[in-house]
């Protein structure tokens, strides 16, 4: 019987037909087309694979603050308040959405040139931040008022700020 499947099998192989000679550019062309089509014959004998180590897939950790845009100090037509920065909150389209961050702590993280080092730490590193706190809202667009307690530099408007989702009124 299993011989009968062999004789069968090898009966319906097709025989290949001897191909006309080809010019220079349908060369190049068949190469192309060779390249880009997966081929779909297997090799007869390929390598065993080795087996996989079991790796742990790490954990992706939440975010835990909410992240903001300084956008500039509070000001009027002419004078301008540099110890009251605002903080577009992303994802805060409204005073109502903003109300919710009043009160949070905020964080401006900045890299300095030398480094130095931190309290509490035996490391010495160039990160450097700047503390302060979410006071009220501005406007009806979700923008927040915020005072550092270092006025912010005026260079680093249109950079990140980070704003903690604590202390929790929930």
């Amino acid at each position: 019987m299993a011989a009968a499947t062999e004789v069968k099998k090898v009966e319906k192989k097709k025989v290949a037909k001897p191909k006309a000679a080809k010019t220079g550019d349908e060369k190049k062309v068949a190469k192309k087309a060779a390249a880009t089509t997966p081929s779909k014959e297997k090799p007869a004998e390929s390598k065993p694979k080795k087996a996989k180590k079991q790796t742990r897939k790490r954990l992706q950790h939440g975010r835990l603050y909410a992240r903001a845009i300084f956008t500039g100090f509070k000001r009027g037509q002419r004078n301008q308040h540099p110890n009251t920065a605002l903080l577009a909150v992303e994802k805060c389209k409204s005073k109502e959405d903003s109300r919710f961050y009043v009160g949070k702590r905020c964080v401006f993280l900045y890299k300095a040139k030398r480094k130095e080092l931190k309290p509490h730490s035996k490391k010495k590193s160039r990160l450097r931040a700047i503390w302060g706190k979410i006071t009220r809202p501005h406007g009806s667009s979700g923008t927040v008022r915020a005072k550092f307690h270092r006025n912010l530099p005026a260079i680093y408007m249109g950079h990140k700020v980070r704003i903690m989702l604590y202390p929790s009124n929930i």
